[in-house]
């Protein structure tokens, strides 16, 4: 876990990466055809396997709340249906090492917790930050690690950063860990040195926010950094990440609240870790930056800083 200071400097630089090509995933609302059958993969590992509750191992499949709109962690291959991206990839992976199908629900951010909390599916898996909030309601298994940046007009004619933001309008996604965390404590940050505040405009998808940036309703997005440099590699010089890092923080899989499910997945990844497939489904969507070396499960609100 990092430490946090109320600054608007502690960031630190990332190496460029390159986002590769996006490989067609489960579909949404159905097992993955492309997959292994159950318990067929080279990855299936039974001792795992066991650790799952009965009535998963009764259905033979993990239900996952999930949906594009994240690019390349969340995102939709080019038949524009079928979901893909670096999460529901590495979940496809986690149901071969378990044996079981996954099973994607297209379920919009602002409606994920409430999925979660009626039990209406076993997972969710949404580029999720984890928060002392979040986990009042909900238990995450760590699987990535997050940092924020900056999505700016390329060449940045403001030549705004994260440290100079303070009085400028800024987008993000509603709901999102970069407006309920980042973003107050940036403010108090302007606050604190006697600058104007952050102006800030919400968005109910990320894609929404890059667009107010395109037509200039904003003058920057802030968003974690892999989305960022991903929306820089596809806009032909339009847009320009920043390359700061601020304060990376734990990203999970997020379950019900006391799932016996948490275990089984954590092994799991704990095994794709070891085997470096982890790191490899990572790199094939140059989101590598974010990689962690053991997963961690959240079940209490004291175990995150935010």
């Amino acid at each position: 876990m990092h430490t946090h200071h109320r600054t608007l400097r502690r960031t630190t630089a990332f190496t460029a990466m390159t986002v590769l090509g996006i490989a067609a995933l489960a579909g949404c609302s159905t097992p993955d055809a492309d997959s292994p059958a159950a318990g067929e993969s080279d990855l299936f590992d039974q001792s795992i396997a066991d650790m799952l509750p009965d009535d998963i191992v009764e259905a033979g499949e993990i239900t996952v709340a999930s949906g594009p709109g994240y690019p390349p962690i969340l995102d939709l291959a080019e038949d524009g249906a079928t979901l893909s991206g670096s999460q529901p990839e590495e979940v496809r992976l986690l149901g071969e090492v378990l044996g079981v199908d996954i099973v994607f629900e297209d379920i919009k951010f602002d409606a994920l917790f409430p999925a979660l909390e009626s039990e209406r599916v076993d997972m969710a898996a949404a580029a999720l930050g984890v928060t002392a909030e979040r986990l009042a309601t909900v238990d995450f298994v760590g699987d990535f690690e997050g940092g924020t940046t900056l999505l700016v007009p390329g060449g940045n004619p403001e030549d705004i950063s994260i440290a100079t933001l303070c009085g400028h309008v800024a987008g993000v996604l509603k709901g999102s860990t970069e407006e309920v965390v980042t973003l107050p404590t940036w403010n108090d940050a302007c606050a604190d040195a006697d600058e104007p505040a952050i102006e800030i405009s919400t968005f109910p998808t990320a894609a929404d926010a890059v667009l107010a940036l395109s037509s200039g309703r904003v003058e920057a997005t802030v968003t974690a950094l892999p989305p960022a440099v991903y929306q820089e590699s596809v806009s032909e010089g339009e847009l320009e990440a920043l390359g700061e890092n601020f304060e990376p923080t734990p990203w999970g899989l997020a379950f019900p609240k006391g799932s016996e499910l948490t275990e089984a997945i954590a092994a799991a990844l704990q095994k794709l870790m070891d085997e470096g497939v982890y790191l490899e489904n990572l790199e094939r969507f140059g989101v590598e930056v974010g990689a962690i070396d053991e997963p961690m499960i959240f079940t209490d609100p004291s175990q995150s800083e935010y």
